[in-house]
């Protein structure tokens, strides 16, 4: 809110708010928008305003004379409405620069675009010169605290500040920043370590060879007063350890970066603004002194190992079947997935029952034990235990014994997948237009000389890229860099590897050998990606390699492997190649996908034939005697306008060995819409071991129910019909009708009705279906009825969380997962997650988090229960890979008070007093009136008033909040109201003090001792 300049106001015009709304004009300047002007000699005064309905008193009109000038920030106690959420205009660490629970504080910018001086200290950009404004104390009614802390500039004081820091109009996010005063004024400006400094993208090479090439002399407030604070208190050295040291002062020295570097002298053409009332660091720094990160990318700092937690998934289903020749089948399935994180591991253990009517016991099986843990600086994953091979180069396998393997997750979004690096140079400040198939991917500026485009988003399979450089005198060239895209096809300097060793894990098998593999990929170029990779077992040995190409032809990867296999009746070196195509061939849109393996040699085998050839399966015909030969697999999809499509894939293989000839299937598909019907073909064909081809053919139609534009819904949503017949004249006919109810956690229903005839046998069904995901886990079940059969099946899932603060449920957990605790709020809902409530011990656990990723983790206050208050709503959290990250959302519990303060004399107390309850926390401040809006107190206790800085302005006030009140309709008072006096009998006693050295951690020696001389107040 700007100041009011008494030029544009009309004598007078302020005067009916006052005089005929003194609770509207009280909730006014309790928000904090305090009206002020320029010249309040020339203001009219505004006329007393009594608060409450009772008695006026001369001294309740009293004005204050005392004029405040500077560029003010206002702090005051807002009035929210009844369960309105809490904000806090400053963490607890700080609380003596903290505004009282509740401040809303109008931002105030810290840098402006104005030219620096030649000498003049480089911290005047930290601070906003604004038009010196002066409070007009005749809008005041009644008594005025001492508010001279508003009066010069940005009311900011020193200390650290939880806040979200933006750089150039990018959340980079919530951190710990520090803010030290500035030489020579009573306001405070962010400083950075260079770890920080780097956390938020800024280029700290640049930041260090600009301070070594300063002159010598170093500001006292960032160096100097830093040294001391180390000096003076021994805790603030862990909070600047990741920060260079201070610079020396030894003669002939190199000067280094100070610990915690002012953010004017590390950007000298840095613009800051501080939104005080959200509590956000807007910081526009130049593009030369931004370091060059990939779009999506996340500090690997912030990734988050998460909390120590055990973990219990479950899957239990059950099926039954009644058939009327008498023949029951009624099984039951139980898979467990049980693990402990801590420290950064990961321990998992997987294991299955199953249980059938028709065979003996239960049968219990354990799949899989392992422990993994994050390696950052490779970006990958280490396992030691059961792990399943990538197959990337060569098939996957299970392996029991350690593995090394890179991790896609931990890349950003737009490095993850091909695409090729843009290049180019410019004559002048251009403009960089990238498009694919008309669509602009991306527009940028670009200085004059060579530029690059690295961070491109991968758009499927291909589409050349179309490059127009547009300079500034008018000129445009335009270029092609093509793109074609391959599963080997890696970014330029992007790789990927794995390296493993154990024994050969397979159940069918009596033997498990000793296997090895190590496989590695990088990309070159835009056009080369080069793979390698080698196995070993007992008797075997195999080589690959391998390159992968985007050319204007399309993306092509050809490799090559060598193998030598020892076999008890033979065996030998063989070789097999394999080609991959791909291609979107532009204009038409056609996707063209070939993937073709020959093995050109009867004595080459893969890993899993040579074990399988090695241990002769039980004496029965062992699976190398379908060791493939050849093989094509085809994929083309072609759109058709805007609403069609049709596809084609299909595949064969031969084999070696046998006379089982060779397999082959292929499939024809037609899709489209036309208006909201949607509908589809296909046509399949599949030659079966007997060497007989199987011919199959399909129909779906889907037809949404009720109108379009209507408002009402109707029982089911969409009705769906397949049909299907094949070349021995079976057919089945299915027609579903399905549906959901509204709500964040909805049901999903259908009903069924089916027809299917095999050969001389007919058989009638009707049935339904339903699902339900609730907080603490999944169900659905399903059940039909026929004319030959009943059958019915239930399926559970969920998991149990077990953690500090107890036992938790919620569903199954997906890659990462989030702990809420939010204590007091029972039944408060997650935004976007999926369903999942606060329980009654205040917890809730969310389970749809993407690792090493942003994600945002927020509760909906609206179902809060009205006695609790929220501090903050919400959490930004970087999960690593099957972690569990606590989000703590801080609540105040405690009935919602409207207080009239008033002094022994039954005065009212100055209008900006603050009241602190009995362990120090300020719970509120005292508005226009007399009007004090509490939160988070007890039923009953004391409250310390201050309205200045001497003991006689202070004193102490007995409190009780009344039991709840119905109103004359029976609704139950929400807000209590209550009346308080100062009791001169009463003596505080103040909350014990922090032990020496314990100042907040970051903080500089002033807010230190401002924090020491108010603990007993914070």
């Amino acid at each position: 809110m700007q100041p009011l300049n008494k030029r544009a106001m009309p004598r007078g015009g302020m005067r009916s708010p006052l005089r005929y709304r003194p609770l509207a004009w009280a909730a006014v300047v309790a928000s904090g928008y305090w009206p002020f002007a320029a010249d309040a000699a020339d203001m009219t005064e505004a006329p007393c305003v009594p608060a409450i309905s009772r008695e006026n008193r001369g001294d309740d009109c009293a004005a204050s004379s005392g004029a405040m000038t500077g560029a003010v920030t206002h702090a005051a106690a807002a009035m929210p409405d009844a369960g309105a959420t809490n904000v806090l205009s400053a963490p607890e660490r700080t609380p003596a620069s903290a505004g009282p629970p509740g401040s809303l504080v109008p931002a105030v910018p810290l840098a402006q675009h104005a030219p620096v001086e030649p000498g003049a200290s480089r911290d005047r950009m930290q601070v906003a010169s604004a038009e010196e404004v002066e409070f007009n104390p005749a809008f005041f009614t009644g008594n005025v605290a001492d508010l001279s802390r508003y009066s010069r500039g940005n009311p900011v004081a020193p200390g650290v500040y939880s806040i979200d820091v933006i750089v150039n109009g990018r959340r980079r996010g919530r951190f710990d920043v520090q803010f030290q005063s500035v030489p020579g004024s009573d306001i405070a400006a962010p400083c950075f370590t260079m770890a920080g400094l780097d956390r938020i993208g800024i280029d700290i090479d640049r930041v260090a060879a600009r301070y070594k090439e300063a002159p010598t002399e170093t500001p006292k407030d960032a160096t100097q007063d830093t040294a001391q604070d180390l000096a003076q208190d021994p805790a603030q050295d862990a909070a600047h350890s990741t920060g260079s040291a201070p610079p020396s002062t030894a003669s002939g020295a190199e000067p280094s970066p100070p610990v915690c570097m002012p953010f004017a002298q590390a950007v000298p053409d840095g613009l800051a603004y501080f939104d005080t009332a959200d509590l956000k660091l807007d910081l526009s720094v130049p593009q030369l002194d931004m370091r060059r990160e990939a779009s999506g990318y996340v500090d690997p700092s912030r990734w988050d190992d998460g909390v120590n937690a055990g973990i219990v998934q479950y899957s239990l289903a059950t099926y039954s079947s009644h058939q009327n020749i008498g023949a029951d089948l009624n099984s039951a399935y139980l898979g467990l997935q049980s693990g402990i994180n801590v420290g950064g591991w990961r321990l998992r253990q997987w294991s299955t029952a199953t249980w059938q009517n028709r065979s003996a016991g239960t049968h219990w099986q354990s799949v899989a034990l392992f422990a993994q843990h994050d390696v950052t600086s490779l970006r990958s994953q280490f396992t030691i235990g059961d792990s399943l091979t990538s197959g990337d180069v060569f098939d996957s396998f299970n392996v029991r014994g350690v593995q090394l393997s890179s991790d896609d997750r931990m890349l950003p979004d737009s490095m993850r997948a091909f695409a090729p690096v843009v290049r180019g140079v410019a004559e002048t400040n251009a403009r960089v237009t990238v498009r694919q198939n008309n669509i602009i991917l991306t527009e940028t500026s670009v200085s004059p000389g060579p530029f690059e485009i690295s961070d491109l988003p991968a758009t499927g399979y291909g589409g050349d890229f179309d490059v127009t450089v547009t300079e500034s005198d008018g000129r445009e060239r335009t270029y092609h860099v093509p793109f074609a895209s391959v599963p080997q096809l890696l970014r330029p300097g992007i790789s990927r590897f794995n390296v493993t060793t154990g024994v050969y894990r397979d159940t069918i098998l009596d033997a498990h050998p000793w296997v090895a593999q190590a496989v590695y990929q990088r990309g070159l170029t835009n056009v080369v990606t080069a793979y390698t990779g080698g196995q070993a077992s007992e008797g075997y040995w195999a080589g690959l390699l391998g390159l992968a190409l985007n050319t204007p032809a399309g993306a092509f990867a050809f490799d090559m492997t060598f193998a030598k296999t020892s076999l008890p009746t033979g065996g030998g070196p063989g070789y097999s190649g394999r080609v991959s195509y791909s291609k979107l061939v532009p204009g038409a849109n056609t996707n063209i996908s070939v993937a073709a393996y020959r093995y050109s040699t009867s004595h080459f085998y893969t890993l899993r034939d040579a074990i399988y050839a090695r241990n002769q399966w039980g004496g029965r015909t062992s699976m190398y005697d379908y060791r493939t030969r050849n093989r094509i697999q085809v994929n083309i999809n072609q759109p058709i306008g805007e609403r069609s499509s049709v596809f084609i894939s299909g595949s064969s293989q031969n084999y070696w060995g046998s006379a089982r000839g060779y397999d082959l299937q292929y499939q024809v598909g037609f899709s489209s819409t036309f208006k909201r019907v949607s509908y589809s073909a296909y046509a399949q064909r599949t030659r079966l071991q007997n060497a007989a081809l199987d011919t199959q053919i399909g129909v779906n139609l889907t037809i949404p129910l009720g109108r379009a534009e209507s408002t009402k819904r109707g029982a089911f949503d969409y009705l769906t019909t397949n049909l299907t017949r094949n070349s021995n004249g079976d057919s089945t006919i299915q027609a579903t009708a399905s549906g959901n109810t509204s709500g964040v956690t909805p049901i999903n229903y259908g009903v069924t009705a089916s027809r299917v005839v095999s050969g001389d046998q007919k058989n009638v069904s009707a049935g339904g279906y339903g699902m339900y995901r609730s907080p603490v886990g999944t169900y659905s079940g399903n059940a039909s009825i026929g004319n030959k059969t009943r059958q019915a099946a239930l399926n559970v899932g969920g998991a149990i969380v077990v953690h500090g603060g107890g036992v938790t449920l919620g569903p199954p957990l997906g890659q990462a997962f989030a702990l809420v605790e939010a204590k007091g709020a029972k039944g408060g809902t997650i935004v976007n997650g999926q369903g999942a409530k606060i329980d009654g011990n205040g917890y809730a656990v969310v389970t749809s988090l993407r690792p090493y990723r942003v994600n945002t983790v927020a509760l909906d206050p609206s179902a809060v229960p009205m006695d609790v208050g929220l501090n903050n709503t919400s959490e930004e959290v970087v999960p690593r890979a099957d972690s569990m990250v606590l989000v703590r959302i801080a609540t105040v519990r405690g009935r919602p008070t409207f207080a009239a303060v008033s002094d022994a004399h039954d005065r009212l107390l100055p209008m900006g007093s603050e009241l602190f309850d009995e362990s120090g926390k300020s719970v509120g401040i005292v508005g226009q009136g007399g009007l004090a809006y509490l939160r988070g107190l007890e039923n009953d206790g004391r409250l310390l008033a201050k309205w200045g800085t001497g003991p006689q302005d202070q004193c102490v006030l007995p409190y009780r909040i009344p039991a709840e009140e119905n109103d004359a309709d029976g609704q139950a008072h929400i807000v209590a109201r209550i009346r308080i006096s100062c009791d001169p009998a009463l003596i505080w006693a103040p909350p014990a003090k922090p032990e020496p050295g314990g100042a907040t951690p970051g903080t500089t020696p002033d807010t230190a001792r401002v924090t020491a001389l108010s603990a007993r107040f914070h």
